[in-house]
Formats: C-alpha cells, structure tokens, sequence
C-alpha cells in the first residue's frame, strides 16, 4: 500500500512539473524568417489554443498569426501568437498585433531575437508555443539567463512541498487527537 501512495504521489508530482513547465515563460534565440497569419480550424474546446470558445461542439475558422524562426543550429521553429487577454495562463497579453509588427522587422536582417513564450511544439497534435515578446540581440550569447523560470519554478516546488508538509501535519495531528479521544472512552 506505500508502495502505490508512493507512486500516485510522484505521478501527481510529475504532473504538476509538466504543469509549470508548460506554463512558466521560456526564451528562444532564433532568427526570425517570416510572419503569417493563417485561416486555421480550432476545435471547440481544444486544449492548447487561447480564444476557445463554448458555443457549439463545432470547429470554428479563424485567422492565427505565426511567426516562423530558425534556431543557431538550424532546426526551425514555428511560434502562435494569440493574445492569452484574462484567460490561463494569466500573462494578460493583448497586442498581438504588436508583436507580429514587431517580429515582421526582424524578417529578412540577420539579426538574432530572443523570442520568450509559453507552452511546446507538438508536430503531431499541431500545437505550438504562443510568443509573449521578442527583443534584438547581437549575438546568441547575449541571451542570458530566464531567472524568472527558475524562481517562479522553485517557488512552486516549494509550495508543493509545503502543501504536502502541512497535509502530513494535519493527518498526525487528527490521529493524535483520534487516539486520545479513544483513550477518554477506554477508560470510561
């Protein structure tokens, strides 16, 4: 029996990694090739895309921007860029329209861009991650590093542990007083 709550427990944990690793921030250095905006059909109720919506149980068409990149080594790169407005995760982007501005001054000049974003790209389920931003670089050196991945990263594996620490309190607390209530009656 520890053996399996042991199990459900790290396969819960697992999970809630995968869940920060999709949403937390990421940053890319690419070269941006190209911008798009293409007539996609989203399901309904699909998962990994931003402006859902819970009408019908029909497939709506509507027009996506796309920002195509290439990293340093070659392999390229397909970014969505949707604005997220007040839905998960909550990054309260509205000017995709920006973006695509922004990112459409990167095409054709063989400058590098950091392109930060959320979410992974998924050839086989045509899922791709939405940019939050681009900024220039001079080289792909000058990235640095997403400190803000790492801390909001730790901070949520500490409060999972945390969690876990105040359940396992709380359970020795109430066999505690479960205990002591069965003693009061065994003596009585």
């Amino acid at each position: 029996m520890r053996k399996l709550k042991t199990g459900v427990l790290l396969v819960l944990f697992a999970g809630y990694v995968v869940f920060l690793e999709y949403t937390l921030p990421s940053i890319d250095v690419v070269r941006v090739v190209g911008t798009e905006v293409v007539r996609t059909e989203v399901p309904d109720r699909a998962l990994f895309w931003v402006n859902r919506t819970s009408s019908s149980d029909e497939s709506i068409n509507r027009d996506i921007r796309f920002i195509n990149a290439v990293f340093p080594d070659g392999e390229s790169r397909v970014y969505r860029n949707e604005d997220t407005g007040l839905r998960w995760p909550p990054y309260f982007k509205f000017d995709s329209g920006d973006l695509q501005a922004e990112a459409q001054e990167y095409v054709g000049s063989d400058g590098w861009a950091a392109v930060r974003h959320y979410g992974w790209r998924s050839t086989l389920a045509s899922v791709y991650p939405n940019a939050l931003s681009i900024r220039a670089l001079a080289s792909p050196q000058d990235a640095g590093i997403n400190w803000v991945k790492y801390v909001l990263f730790a901070f949520g594996i500490l409060l999972a542990l945390m969690v876990w620490r105040l359940g396992y309190l709380l359970r020795e607390w109430c066999v505690d007083r479960i205990q002591a209530v069965r003693a009061r009656i065994s003596r009585n």
